[in-house]
C-alpha cells in the first residue's frame, strides 16, 4: 500500500456495492475482523485477498477490511484502503462512518471535511450515523465551532449524536456548553450523565459533578462502572466519609464493585477521605482481582496516612504476589520511607527501582528522597542531589529543602533555596516569610527583618495562611 495524504483521499468514482453470499467468503472475513488488533496477520489475509483476486469478485471484503483498519490500531490502512476501494464503496453508508472513525483515531480533521463534502454530495448528510461519525471527527480534534456547525445541520439527531457532543465537549473542557447540551436534550442517558459529570470533575467543579451525580440518582438514572470512575475523584475532594460509604454501598448493591477499576478507585477514595481501614476492607475483598493499580492504591494509601511499616509489608506482599511494582508504586514505597523516617531503606528502594527494575526515576521521585535525608536533618546531601540532577529542577523541590531548612535552622542553605526559588518564580512572597521566621527563632531578629525588607521592596504578595506547599508535583 502507497501511503496518502489526507488530501488524496476522495478522487474516484465509481458503482454500488454488492452483498457477499459465498460461505468462504463470510468465513475469510471473520477471519479479518478476529485479527483487526494484529497488523501483520491482517497484511498476510490482505495479500491472500488480492492474490485471489478476491476483491474483484465481491465487495464485501472491502467492507470488512475497512473496518478492521479502522476499529482497530491502523488506522491510516484505512484511509489508503477507502481511496483504493471506491468503486465498490461509494454508496455504503457503513464504509463512510468506518472511515469518519478512522479520521478520527487520525485526529485528521481535513479528511473529515472533505469526506463531509462527499456525503452531502451522496445525500449521506440525512443519515444520522454517518453524521454522527462526523461530528465525532471534529470533536475529537478539537474543532468545536466545526462540531457545533455539523451537529446544528443534522435534521435528525439520535440520543448517540447527543452524547458525542455532551462528552467532546466536556471533554475538552468546555462544560458550559456541554451543560447548555445536556439541558436541551430531548430524552438523556447514563452516558449523557457520565459525560457532564466526567466533565465538571476534570474542571475542578467538585460541588457541581456531586450535585448532578445526586441529581442523576434521583431521577432514577442507575450510574455504570464509567459513572462512578467519573464522580469518585469529585467526592474525594468534596464529600466526607458518608457519601463514599453510600456510594460504596451503592456499588456492593449493583455488582459493580466487582469491576477492579471501581473497587481500586474506592480503596483511593477512602484514603483521600480519610479512612485507611475501609480502603483495606475493599482491598481484602477483591482477592483475585487485584491488579498493580490496587496494590500501589493500598501502598499508597497507608503511606499517605503515616503508616510506613504496613505500607512496606504491603509491597512486600505484592512482590511475593509476582506483582512487578512500577514507578509508581516505588513513589508510594519511598513516600512511606520519608514518613517513616526509614532513610536506608528508602535508598534501597531507590537503586532496586533503578537497578533491579531498570525504571528511569522522575523528578517526583528524587523529590522523595530530598525530603526523607531533609526530615531525617541529611541536608547537606539533600542539596547534593539537587545540585546533580540529571533534569531541570522545579521550584517544589527547591521548597522541600527550604521547609527542611526551616525544620533544623538551617539559614544559610536556606537562602540559597529561597535564591533558586526568586529565580524560578518571582511572585513568591511565602519563602521570604519561612526565611524571615526561622532568623526570629534563633534570635536573628536584623537578618530577619532584612528578609522582610526584601519581600517589601519586590512588592510581592504573600497570600494568607500560606507559606510552604511541600506536595510534589
Amino acid at each position: 500500500m502507497t501511503w496518502l495524504s489526507p488530501s488524496h483521499l476522495l478522487r474516484q468514482r465509481s458503482p454500488p456495492f454488492r452483498a457477499a453470499t459465498s460461505p468462504r467468503l463470510r468465513d475469510l472475513i471473520a477471519l479479518v475482523l478476529m485479527h483487526q488488533d494484529r497488523r501483520r496477520q491482517l497484511l498476510q489475509i490482505h495479500t491472500q485477498f488480492i492474490a485471489h483476486q478476491v476483491f474483484d469478485r465481491n465487495p464485501a471484503p472491502w467492507r470488512a477490511f475497512l473496518k478492521a483498519y479502522s476499529h482497530g490500531p491502523f488506522p491510516l490502512e484505512a484511509l489508503h484502503l477507502f481511496r483504493h476501494a471506491r468503486q465498490h464503496l461509494a454508496d455504503d453508508t457503513f464504509a463512510f462512518a468506518f472511515v469518519l472513525k478512522a479520521c478520527a483515531g487520525l485526529g485528521w480533521p481535513q479528511a473529515g471535511a472533505q469526506l463531509h463534502a462527499l456525503m452531502v454530495q451522496k445525500g449521506f448528510e440525512f443519515h444520522a450515523y454517518v453524521h454522527t461519525a462526523l461530528v465525532n471527527v471534529y470533536v475529537v480534534s478539537g474543532c468545536l465551532v466545526e462540531a457545533w456547525k455539523a451537529f446544528d445541520e443534522m435534521p435528525v439527531k439520535n440520543i448517540v449524536s447527543w452524547n458525542v457532543m455532551i462528552t467532546g465537549f466536556a471533554g475538552w473542557g468546555e462544560v458550559e456548553y456541554a451543560r447548555l447540551l445536556f439541558d436541551q436534550m430531548p430524552c438523556r442517558n447514563v452516558v449523557s450523565w457520565t459525560g457532564l459529570i466526567d466533565g465538571y470533575t476534570r474542571a475542578c467543579l467538585h460541588v457541581e459533578a456531586v450535585a448532578l451525580f445526586r441529581h442523576m440518582m434521583a431521577g432514577g438514572i442507575s450510574p455504570s462502572e464509567i459513572t462512578v470512575l467519573a464522580v469518585v475523584p469529585a467526592i474525594s475532594n468534596f464529600g466526607g466519609i458518608l457519601m463514599g460509604e453510600m456510594l460504596h454501598g451503592y456499588c456492593e448493591k449493583k455488582g459493580i464493585v466487582s469491576d477492579a477499576r471501581v473497587g481500586n478507585s474506592l480503596i483511593d477514595l477512602y484514603a483521600k477521605i480519610g479512612s485507611v481501614q475501609n480502603s483495606l476492607k475493599v482491598f481484602d475483598k477483591m482477592l483475585d482481582r487485584r491488579n498493580l493499580v490496587s496494590w500501589t492504591s493500598i501502598i499508597s494509601a497507608f503511606a499517605m496516612h503515616g503508616l510506613s511499616v504496613e505500607a512496606l509489608e504491603l509491597f512486600a506482599e505484592m512482590r511475593r504476589a509476582g506483582i512487578r511494582p512500577n514507578r509508581i508504586t516505588f513513589l508510594s514505597v519511598i513516600n512511606a520511607c520519608s514518613h517513616g523516617g526509614l532513610v536506608e531503606r528508602g535508598l534501597a528502594f531507590f537503586k532496586s527501582m533503578v537497578y533491579e527494575y531498570n525504571i528511569d526515576p522522575e523528578i517526583k521521585h528524587f523529590g522523595c528522597i530530598i525530603d526523607m535525608l531533609g526530615r531525617a536533618g541529611r541536608l547537606c546531601e539533600a542539596e547534593q542531589i539537587i545540585e546533580g540532577l540529571p533534569m531541570e529542577v522545579n521550584v517544589i523541590v527547591w521548597r522541600i529543602l527550604l521547609g527542611c531548612c526551616s525544620k533544623y535552622g538551617e539559614v544559610e542553605m536556606g537562602k540559597r533555596a529561597i535564591k533558586m526559588i526568586s529565580d524560578l518564580e518571582r511572585e513568591s512572597g511565602g519563602d521570604f516569610a519561612v526565611l524571615s521566621n526561622v532568623l526570629n527563632e534563633l534570635g536573628r531578629f536584623i537578618d530577619a527583618e532584612q528578609a522582610r525588607k526584601l519581600l517589601d521592596e519586590r512588592k510581592i504578595v504573600k497570600v494568607p495562611g500560606i507559606a510552604l506547599v511541600g506536595d510534589i508535583q
